[in-house]
């Protein structure tokens, strides 16, 4: 709560300065201020337009139009109208809002509102600023608590942290909206009213209108105390997740494969929480306590089962005993292919592009006779995939086997198998892209060179 010797717009720039230099940020970072209009944001624009004259930063100031309201267009000319007078500039963003049966209103509300902030944050490398107060703090942890969250969940809205590399700052979270109404009435703030936030249909507003109140007045230093119990929660969060990324470390074969003999001498808590911080790590959703303790289950399967567990960006697999990370394809593999020489073509399906190349004259064996054949730069290049069937003898291998026999030798995951492009001369297989690396086949042809790049 603000003291009553500094005013809620001092208590703003300075939590702002601090918070910034905390970033390691210069004060002078652009700062991009969520803008609806309402009161809250009000008195933040009014802060910040403070700010500006102490530090000279650039601001800007984003109004999400969501179309869900007969004012909404007052309510974007309004905030325009507020920008000029404050010499802000302004940027109107208007979205639609999935409105489909079992969609929460307002969560997309929400989705598409951040996407919006970002991305102009993002764009003029600055620092995204909200308006929330300590009774939306209050809201959060109740709906957290009603979700069934753990330490994370309970730990509330952060005054200062990182959403998808973008600083985010709520310099208001200690303040009470006694106090913001307040200011706002002294400094004769104009603002808008959203009648939407008298519909109790929605979470947070019940619990606006119904609940907290009842709350406040029995135990008016809730909000103190629970802002001070979300505090805890982040800071005993924070060491966990630390130790649980060193357990990661440890389990890591690569950024999407997982140990599972090495998972498995964890804890079961532990196991959890690398799980967590994994999906963490490759930018995903944690997921619910029914999708870790399914993922883990996946530990104690029959050694040549290959269970998984699916999301939407695509699932979680086990093979021979490891835990995969397996995106959801965009693209199929292509069944086969022409390739010209020397020239790069596309293989979206592996993210990259290959080229092959060979001297202008080269010797293939003929493995059904002893003569030798000559091939030319004419001569055609081709590409297959799901060729399993196929027997081959790579380079340093002592006998011919199929490639699906290969793939077990390898350790291939199953999913993987259909994806690896096999390269033929005249027909005749020649070499193969495996984890993106070249694979020639025995006996060698003279001169080829197959690149493959990464995009």
């Amino acid at each position: 709560m603000a003291s009553q010797t500094m005013s809620v717009s001092d208590h703003i720039v300075q939590c702002l300065a601090r918070s910034l230099s905390d970033a390691n940020l210069s004060r002078k970072t652009p700062l991009v201020v969520a803008y609806s209009g309402g009161v809250d944001s009000s008195v933040l624009l009014h802060a910040v337009s403070i700010f500006r004259e102490h530090f000279h930063c650039p601001i800007h100031a984003v109004h999400v139009h969501h179309g869900l309201s007969a004012n909404a267009d007052a309510w974007a000319r309004h905030c325009e109208l507020q920008c000029r007078l404050y010499d802000i500039d302004f940027h109107l963003f208007k979205v639609q809002v999935d409105q489909s049966a079992r969609k929460s209103i307002e969560a997309e509300a929400r989705k598409v509102r951040y996407k919006a902030l970002l991305e102009v944050t993002q764009q003029v490398d600055g620092a995204l600023l909200l308006g929330q107060h300590a009774e939306d703090q209050l809201e959060t942890v109740l709906l957290q608590l009603k979700r069934g969250a753990g330490p994370q969940g309970l730990s509330g809205m952060g005054e200062s942290q990182f959403r998808q590399g973008t600083l985010v700052l709520r310099p208001m979270l200690a303040l009470q909206k006694k106090e913001i109404v307040a200011f706002a009435q002294q400094e004769a703030l104009q603002w808008v009213e959203d009648e939407s936030n008298t519909q109790n249909s929605f979470d947070r507003n019940f619990l606006r209108n119904e609940v907290i109140p009842g709350l406040l007045s029995r135990w008016p230093q809730l909000t103190k105390t629970v802002g001070r119990s979300a505090n805890l929660c982040a800071e005993q969060t924070q060491l966990v997740n630390e130790t649980a990324h060193t357990h990661l470390k440890t389990c890591m074969r690569s950024p999407h494969q997982l140990s599972g003999s090495v998972l498995d001498k964890l804890s079961s808590a532990w196991q959890a929480m690398v799980i967590r911080a994994w999906f963490t790590q490759n930018g995903e959703l944690v997921p619910s306590k029914s999708q870790t303790d399914e993922i883990l289950s996946m530990l104690h399967a029959k050694h040549d089962a290959t269970p998984e567990v699916r999301f939407k960006w695509g699932k979680v697999a086990r093979f021979d005993g490891d835990f995969y990370w397996v995106i959801k394809p965009t693209c199929s593999p292509v069944s086969s292919m022409v390739i010209p020489h020397g020239e790069v073509v596309e293989l979206p399906w592996l993210d990259g592009g290959i080229r092959i190349s060979f001297d202008s004259s080269t010797i293939i064996e003929n493995s059904k006779s002893d003569k030798n054949i000559e091939r030319t730069k004419s001569n055609a290049i081709s590409l297959k995939t799901n060729v399993r069937n196929l027997k081959v003898k790579p380079e340093n291998a002592q006998v011919s086997k199929t490639l699906k026999d290969w793939f077990k030798v390898w350790r291939i995951p199953l999913w993987e198998r259909e994806k690896v492009p096999v390269i033929l001369l005249e027909g005749h297989p020649v070499a193969m892209i495996l984890n993106n690396e070249p694979v020639y086949f025995l006996p060698r042809v003279t001169g080829l060179n197959v690149e493959f790049f990464s995009q």
